[in-house]
């Protein structure tokens, strides 16, 4: 009736080893948990929240995806502008192929930035499309944000994931839309 001690040890062993790989390849190759720094995404996003990377996507417009600046130092941004997007902004006004697209989420700083005399969150960009394989991203806080305005446009091969939920705090805790 009792079992073998040496084959019980080696089934929990197969166990405990599977159970460590199929984390670990997850990990690397699924999803990636990441605590932002910084005050570019502001209001979105604070200073120490964490989120969870999808590392399998399809980037759209106003995807928040981190990449990997040329410094190599791990930004998040919001994408404005996918290959062949055309893109212009005037007066805070963003256009991308030609439509005015409204950003809600830039309320906030633009509230804040009238209240500091300031006109604008951005100076206007002149008509630009995006290359093949590169995306255009902005911060949500545009008065404090080094993004593709210094950047540059971004590599697709420098984009480390697609942001899909909000681990922490607490309070803020969900999928990230």
């Amino acid at each position: 009736m009792y079992k073998d001690p040496v084959k019980e040890s080696m089934s929990w062993m197969r166990v405990i080893i599977t159970t460590v790989l199929i984390v670990l390849l997850s990990r690397h190759f699924l999803f990636e948990p990441v605590a932002v720094h910084g005050e570019s995404m502001m209001p979105t996003f604070e200073e120490n929240d964490k989120v969870v990377l999808a590392k399998i996507y399809s980037i759209e417009n106003f995807d928040m995806i981190v990449f990997t600046a040329p410094n190599g130092v791990n930004f998040i941004k919001r994408v404005i502008g996918i290959p062949g997007d055309v893109i212009s902004m005037n007066d805070d006004q963003l256009y991308i192929n030609g439509e005015n697209v409204v950003e809600p989420y830039l309320e906030k700083n633009l509230k804040a930035a009238k209240r500091m005399g300031m006109l604008r969150l951005t100076e206007d960009l002149k008509e630009f499309t995006v290359p093949a394989e590169s995306y255009y991203v902005l911060g949500d806080n545009r008065l404090n944000s080094t993004d593709s305005r210094v950047l540059g446009f971004i590599s697709e091969k420098s984009i480390v994931g697609e942001v899909k939920v909000r681990i922490s705090p607490f309070e803020h805790i969900g999928i990230v839309e």
